[in-house]
């Protein structure tokens, strides 16, 4: 069974954004048109090759899109209507693509269309999760609501994305330094030690020899090393964007003593919030899991998420699935069995996702300061045995007779 993103027009004349299952495309178009739905495009075309440079078409930045969402939440909240909403946020926003985005959207709803089906046309700014939320908020009456959930399900992604990044750039920092360190040291200051040693005649230590040959393969080879691990790279990448590769590479990397586990976290959080957010938005159980398929990376947490939608509707409790299936935390099963319990399935997924955010920043914090003693220490190891080898064979020098 492969997934297939699809555009239609139902008998309403609204179109609709959406993704199936099926063997082949006509077999899913047969099915689509069982619905009474018409095809219009099939969305996954343009995005089916990989390429190393391919140039995306979005227009919004994520935080573009969060201005968005969040100032069109506190407008709607003091009832005004959309399209006015809409053209105040085009007339104050300081971005172009906040500007543009808002006019289109105005003049969209002036045209007969609705909020979400503007959006749907825009599939490379607004993503399905957001579409199909944002047309619960109109069919319910809670728009305003839901956007005001969408802006902090968006807010709570975005607070996570920078505490990764900004935990990282020091340890990579101190990396590359130290890489670059090692380079300038093998590259220039040995090959000037080297040509003294051999002006003088002199034994020199096989550690120095190995750092000399080291060196000479270094600045004789170096475009080598650079397209080898530049090709190398490039087969890998390629092979990740096969299905065959990813579901290796994913399985792989779930298997993987301690980020492994981390890793699984990253994307139930992500599984917990998503379902959570469009439960609590007035989405049903069954579509909220069919969205959440898209939103989960790994191929293996996706496919766990795509055994639980298929088996639910058979009737099947999730928090029976989830302990059955063998990925999710004991924590977030007995949650969502609460939830089924106590009819707040939404809220709970949310307290899932809470709790398993605070155990990764503590879990990538404590990863991290490990991580920059380690680097110093190897970075200190590699650049005091080279120092320590030459040193050797400048002692060395007293020991010639004249």
């Amino acid at each position: 069974m492969q997934r297939f993103t699809y555009e239609v027009m139902d008998f309403q004349g609204h179109r609709i954004i959406d993704s199936g299952e099926a063997r082949s495309k006509d077999d899913l178009l047969i099915s689509l048109q069982s619905q009474g739905l018409v095809l219009l495009r099939w969305v996954d075309e343009a995005h089916s090759r990989p390429s190393l440079f391919k140039r995306s078409t979005r227009t919004l930045k994520t935080r573009d899109l969060l201005q968005i969402t969040k100032e069109l939440a506190y407008l709607m909240k003091s009832s005004l209507p959309i399209d006015r909403a809409l053209a105040i946020l085009a007339s104050s926003a300081a971005e172009e693509s906040v500007r543009t985005t808002a006019e289109y959207l105005k003049e969209s709803l002036r045209g007969g269309s609705s909020l979400s089906e503007a959006m749907a046309t825009r599939s490379e700014d607004f993503s399905n999760l957001y579409v199909n939320m944002v047309r619960v908020g109109e069919m319910g009456g809670i728009l305003p609501q839901v956007m005001k959930k969408l802006a902090q399900f968006m807010e709570r992604t975005e607070e996570i994305k920078r505490f990764i990044i900004s935990s990282s750039i020091y340890p990579a920092i101190l990396l590359l330094v130290g890489i670059l360190s090692v380079l300038v040291i093998m590259g220039f200051v040995i090959p000037s030690f080297a040509g003294i040693f051999n002006d003088l005649g002199q034994e020199i230590p096989f550690t120095t020899q190995v750092l000399i040959q080291v060196s000479n393969f270094l600045r004789a080879w170096w475009w080598l090393i650079l397209t080898g691990t530049a090709l190398f790279f490039t087969l890998l990448w390629r092979i990740a964007n096969t299905p065959f590769g990813k579901n290796s590479i994913d399985r792989l990397l779930i298997k993987t003593p301690g980020f492994g586990t981390l890793l699984v976290d990253v994307q139930v959080s992500r599984f917990a919030r998503t379902l959570g957010t469009l439960v609590q938005s007035g989405v049903p159980l069954l579509k909220a899991l069919s969205i959440v398929q898209d939103v989960v990376e790994n191929n293996v947490v996706k496919s766990a998420v795509g055994s639980i939608y298929h088996q639910v509707k058979e009737g099947k409790r999730i928090s029976t699935l989830m302990k059955n299936n063998g990925i999710f935390p004991a924590m977030a099963v007995q949650m969502v069995s609460l939830g089924e319990e106590t009819g707040k399935i939404g809220e709970m997924l949310i307290v899932v996702a809470d709790d398993l955010d605070n155990k990764i920043q503590v879990r990538i914090k404590s990863l991290l300061s490990l991580l920059e003693p380690l680097a110093i220490l190897m970075m200190g190891l590699i650049i005091g045995g080279v120092v320590v080898s030459m040193l050797s064979a400048i002692f060395g020098i007293n020991e010639i007779e004249f």
